[in-house]
């Protein structure tokens, strides 16, 4: 039973539909071009076969957007045009932030025509009267390190792929609304809270987040007192691997021992590949092969960590928070402090919980939507802080 339940854990964070499209090759990047300025396109109509009926266009893009240093980066991403025609002031955009789906540059949600399962996502936004945009992430589908669970990074490359759709599609209005679960859920947050500074020129009237990451910290303790979860387990690599892109002087020898640190290729595997040896290693493993190795590293982890939490400000529209309550890889306590704090910053929240529900996308019905729907229609947003 345990076995089943991590495999479908892991399948959430890892999900894998149709085979991969070619890499594309790099870009340079021009010091001259703002953030969000589309470096090329390309017509992909057919490229997602699921989508084709709620689309008129689809683009494969890459753009300019900015890492957590400030540096300038291209990002990779997908923008879908809804059928029809836009209603008056324009169609509003979803910028949609995917879960986990690796660390490496295959393993980016445009390079599969399934979107790594970001279809369902998609799909509900464009049959809501949306352009979405659909962004990779830096290190993703372009050359370069994936900063993994970075949130400033996500954040940027959240804003900057809606600045790119309105670019590209004319009729598209400066409103939108940010979404995402898991990895994408604490972008979303993440992009709420930088729009004031970074997202000017669009108006935000909400940031959707889905079982967020909210404060990785208590996983050390977890790593030092053995209460480890095996699905935070089989995330860890991810974690490690992505903190090193901002701290290159983490040693992964100093939190993987044993079977997890000899089979650390495993993780690094896109969403999908060779998950059933992901689970087997992850049960093979003790608590020991993921316990710092010393309190001084077990204390410095904890510093990378806080850098990665959310909030970190006061966001600039409302939230719509949901998690479950038998999530076993952000635990819900986590998870509840996040929203704490938030409140105690004056944001506007709609928390919900999903009972006996885990990780990952949950079945909450239409609340999400009708809580996009409620802000495109300017009713006050709910608030249960």
């Amino acid at each position: 039973m345990i076995g089943r339940r991590l495999l479908a854990v892991v399948l959430v964070l890892l999900v894998l539909a149709g085979c991969a499209k070619a890499d594309p090759p790099p870009a340079e990047i021009p010091d001259d071009q703002p953030p969000g300025q589309v470096l090329s396109r390309s017509s992909a109509s057919h490229s997602y076969p699921a989508l084709v009926a709620l689309t008129q266009n689809v683009f494969e893009i890459r753009y300019r957007s900015t890492s957590f240093n400030g540096s300038a980066s291209t990002v990779s991403g997908v923008v879908f045009v809804p059928p029809g025609q836009p209603p008056p002031g324009g169609w509003p955009i979803a910028s949609i932030g995917h879960p986990t789906t690796g660390v490496t540059t295959e393993c980016a949600p445009s390079s599969y025509p399934a979107l790594l399962g970001g279809v369902p996502a998609v799909a509900q936004f464009l049959a809501s009267g949306f352009v979405v945009a659909l962004t990779d992430y830096r290190g993703l589908g372009m050359p370069g390190p994936h900063p993994y669970l970075d949130p400033i990074t996500a954040a940027y490359n959240m804003i900057d792929a809606a600045r790119a759709a309105r670019q590209l599609v004319p009729e598209a209005s400066d409103t939108w609304v940010t979404y995402g679960v898991s990895q994408g859920a604490q972008a979303a947050w993440a992009a709420n809270e930088v729009s004031q500074d970074y997202g000017a020129g669009l108006r935000l009237i909400g940031s959707v987040s889905i079982a967020p990451p909210t404060d990785l910290r208590p996983i050390v303790d977890a790593m030092e007192d053995g209460s480890i979860t095996r699905s935070q387990m089989a995330v860890l690599p991810l974690i490690l691997v992505g903190l090193r892109v901002a701290h290159p002087e983490l040693d992964i020898d100093d939190y993987l021992h044993g079977i997890m640190r000899d089979r650390l290729d495993v993780f690094m595997k896109c969403a999908g590949e060779q998950d059933t040896l992901k689970e087997l290693v992850v049960q093979s493993a003790s608590p020991a092969d993921v316990k710092p190795s010393t309190p001084e590293a077990a204390d410095q982890l904890r510093t990378w960590l806080g850098e990665y939490s959310v909030p970190q400000r006061r966001a600039a529209a409302p939230m719509f928070v949901a998690y479950g309550d038998a999530d076993d890889l952000v635990l819900p306590a986590w998870t509840e402090a996040g929203v704490r704090r938030a409140c105690e910053l004056g944001d506007v929240v709609e928390k919900v919980v999903a009972p006996g529900q885990g990780h990952g996308t949950l079945d909450l019905g239409s609340a999400p939507r009708d809580w996009v729907e409620g802000r495109l229609a300017g009713a006050p947003a709910p608030n249960t802080c």
